[in-house]
C-alpha cells in the first residue's frame, strides 16, 4: 500500500481542489467544472487546431478548458498520484521518458493517418495508453485527452461516438491497460465508437453520464523503495528507442 502525501492541490481540510469558482464542496465543484468546462469544449470543437501529437499541445487544450476553474490550468501535477491502490501514474522523475516515449509512437505512427478501421483502432489503443499513464494533471486529464485525440482522429479520418458508451467502460478499459497491461478492452471500446468522418455520429461527441457510478479519487502518493523498483521495472519498455519511420513501434502490452 502506498503512503498518502500532503496534496499541495486541496483546499486545507478538504478533499476539495482549491478552485476559481470559490466553492469547498465537492458535488458543487464537480457540476461548476462540468458546466464551464462543457461550454469551452464546444467552441474548442468549433474551430479545431492542427495535430500535433505533444504533450504541449495536451497542455494548450487543459488550459483552455479549465481556465475557469483551476489557476494551474495546463500545467503539469508536481506530485506523484494514483487511483485506489492500483499502480501510479506516471512518477514525475520518469515523466520525461514517459513523454518522450509516448510522442515518439505517436509520431512514428505518423499521428494514425493513412490507416484502416482495425489498425487504427489498435494503434489508437497504444498511444491512448500510453498518454493516459502519463495523466499530466491533477485533475482535468479525460476530458482534455478526448478532444485530444478527436484532433488527432479528424485528421487521419475518424471521428468518436463517445454517446455509445459511458464513464465506467472507458474509466474500466482504461484501467487494464494501466495496471494490467491488457490493451484488448480498449481496442473492444474504440472498435464501437470509432467511425468514419463520413458516417454521421448516432448519439454524442462526448461520454454518456452515470449518477450512480462512483470511482476512486486521484490521490497524491509516496513510494517505498520495493514499490518504486517495481514502477520502474513496470515502464522500463519506455527506454526503448523508437526510430523515425519505424512505423508500427511495438511495446510489452497484450493487444489482439
Amino acid at each position: 500500500m502506498m503512503a498518502r502525501v500532503f496534496d499541495p492541490y486541496l483546499i486545507p481540510g478538504t478533499n476539495v481542489l482549491r478552485n476559481l469558482v470559490g466553492v469547498t464542496d465537492e458535488d458543487a465543484l464537480a457540476a461548476a467544472e462540468n458546466d464551464l468546462c462543457s461550454a469551452r469544449a464546444a467552441i474548442l470543437r468549433e474551430n479545431l487546431p492542427p495535430a500535433e501529437g505533444t504533450l504541449e499541445q495536451l497542455r494548450r487544450i487543459h488550459r483552455f478548458l479549465f481556465r475557469d476553474v483551476y489557476d494551474w490550468a495546463g500545467e503539469v501535477r508536481t506530485i506523484d498520484m494514483g487511483k485506489g491502490e492500483g499502480l501510479p501514474f506516471q512518477p514525475l522523475e520518469l515523466f520525461s521518458i514517459g513523454v518522450h516515449y509516448s510522442e515518439e509512437v505517436l509520431r512514428a505512427d505518423d499521428l494514425l493517418k493513412g490507416l484502416g478501421h482495425d489498425e487504427f483502432v489498435k494503434r489508437l489503443s497504444v498511444s491512448y495508453n500510453n498518454f493516459n499513464i502519463l495523466h499530466p494533471f491533477r485533475e482535468g486529464n479525460g476530458r482534455t485527452q478526448r478532444i485530444f485525440w478527436e484532433i488527432i482522429a479528424r485528421e487521419a479520418g475518424w471521428h468518436f461516438d463517445w454517446g455509445l458508451i459511458d464513464k465506467r467502460t472507458n474509466d474500466q478499459a482504461s484501467i487494464a491497460g494501466m495496471q494490467r497491461n491488457d490493451l484488448r478492452p480498449l481496442e473492444d471500446m474504440f472498435r464501437r465508437i470509432v467511425k468514419p468522418l463520413s458516417e454521421p455520429l448516432t448519439m454524442s461527441n462526448d461520454l454518456a453520464h452515470l449518477g450512480e457510478y462512483a470511482q476512486p479519487a486521484n490521490t497524491a502518493y509516496d513510494m517505498s523503495l520495493a514499490q518504486r523498483r517495481h514502477v520502474y521495472e513496470h515502464y522500463s519498455y519506455q527506454r526503448t528507442v523508437v526510430s523515425p519511420g519505424q512505423g508500427k513501434p511495438e511495446r510489452g502490452h497484450k493487444a489482439r
